[in-house]
Parts: structure tokens; C-alpha cells; sequence
């Protein structure tokens, strides 16, 4: 004999159910990283490098990810590392200052590692990094 709210009952149960599966069997995972703006470069040929000691500008991290696909920033999630921190220095939020010491080019990175997706699904662990190229224009004298 069936009764009246064996129909609801089921309904509910599947609705739960689908409520806590994710989707695809994935939670997102961070799969690139862009920084923004990809290029910068300080002074000019007739400012001498020790001229454009502190001037900066605020680097922003943007991280890809997919299962959905979305874009999100991820400034303050990333560390940040200058190649060439006698030239141009960063700081944990992004912030990047000619130091006014030398002058060329050098490469900022803003890189996270990735143990576990944002639902906690563990993985083997992946590093992701974003780069951009900072300048500093050589004083000619001219």
C-alpha cells in the first residue's frame, strides 16, 4: 500500500542529493594566472635612474579557473617575486617600486600553489605563476 507522501519523501531525497554533488565531480582549479598590466617601465633617457627611485604601481593578479570557467582577482592570494630586486622590488600585495639603483628589464611573478582545489578535492598539487615584464630606461645623459 502506498501512502501520500511517498511521493514528496522521494522527491526531496533526490533534490538533496543533487544539492551536494558537485558539478562535473570538480570544484574550480586555479589554471593561469595574468597580471595586470603585463608591461610597465619607469623613467625615461633624460631622468637619471636614481630619479625614479620610488615610483611605483599596483600590480593586480587575475587567476583562470575552470569547472566553471570564471576569472577572479587573486592579488592577495599569490606571493610576488622580483627577478632582480636591486632594480625593481614587489611587495605581498603587488605593489612594484623602481629602486632607483639600476636600470634594465626584470621579470615580476605572482605564483600560488595549489594543493587542493576551492572545495577541498585533493590533488597532486600543482604551482601556477603569472609573469610581467617591469623596465627601468637607462639615463643617456642626453
Amino acid at each position: 500500500m502506498r501512502t501520500k507522501f511517498a511521493g514528496p519523501v522521494v522527491l526531496f531525497a533526490i533534490a538533496s542529493l543533487l544539492l551536494i554533488l558537485p558539478a562535473c565531480g570538480h570544484k574550480q582549479q586555479l589554471v593561469s594566472i595574468t597580471i595586470i598590466p603585463a608591461a610597465e617601465t619607469f623613467g625615461d633617457v633624460h631622468t637619471p635612474v636614481d630619479q625614479d627611485a620610488g615610483l611605483n604601481v599596483q600590480l593586480r593578479a587575475l587567476g583562470s579557473y575552470i569547472h566553471p570557467p570564471v576569472t577572479k582577482d587573486i592579488t592577495n592570494q599569490v606571493t610576488w617575486v622580483s627577478n632582480t630586486p636591486d632594480m625593481v622590488t614587489v611587495n605581498a600585495t603587488g605593489l612594484i617600486t623602481a629602486t632607483g639603483r639600476s636600470c634594465g628589464g626584470t621579470i615580476i611573478s605572482a605564483t600560488v600553489t595549489t594543493n587542493h582545489s576551492e572545495g577541498d578535492i585533493p590533488s597532486g598539487g600543482a604551482i601556477v605563476t603569472g609573469t610581467m615584464q617591469a623596465n627601468v630606461v637607462c639615463f643617456t645623459g642626453q
